[in-house]
């Protein structure tokens, strides 16, 4: 298992590879153009395709949206292999951008900030991204 971390608050990364890290290797972008970058290394022969992108919704140059249509769009270009969970990780929580999250970037699921341990394991749980 792999997981891509991605956002521009570096408080977070250090939050959520806590806990992560005990269920798959994860690295981290700052931004959505590292993000690609990191993405399409992945997907290059040899490379290892991510299993979860965990992706925020306000980060500067180009958003959370952006960057996944630019994943699911690299995702579909590729031969072999299935599709990448997202989980959206933002504080927002309106209905355009969960509808934008869920039915553009085909979200997982969606777990809105400030985080709370328990809540952020049990929503992966649920959603089949951690045993």
């Amino acid at each position: 298992m792999k997981y891509l971390l991605v956002d521009d608050d570096e408080s977070i990364h250090l939050y959520l590879k806590d806990i992560l890290e005990p269920f798959a290797a994860t690295d981290s972008a700052l931004d959505g153009a590292r993000a690609i970058e990191l993405f399409e290394h992945s997907l290059a022969p040899g490379g290892e395709p991510y299993d979860t992108v965990f992706l925020d919704i306000l980060m500067p140059g180009m958003d959370g949206h952006a960057v996944a249509a630019r994943l699911r769009e690299l995702e579909r270009g590729r031969e072999n292999g299935g599709e990448f969970k997202l989980v959206m990780i933002t504080a927002l929580s309106d209905t355009r951008n969960l509808s934008k999250a869920f039915f553009k970037g085909f979200a997982s699921c969606y777990i809105v900030k400030p985080f709370e341990r328990e809540a952020v394991l049990n929503e992966l749980r649920v959603n089949k991204i951690i045993p």
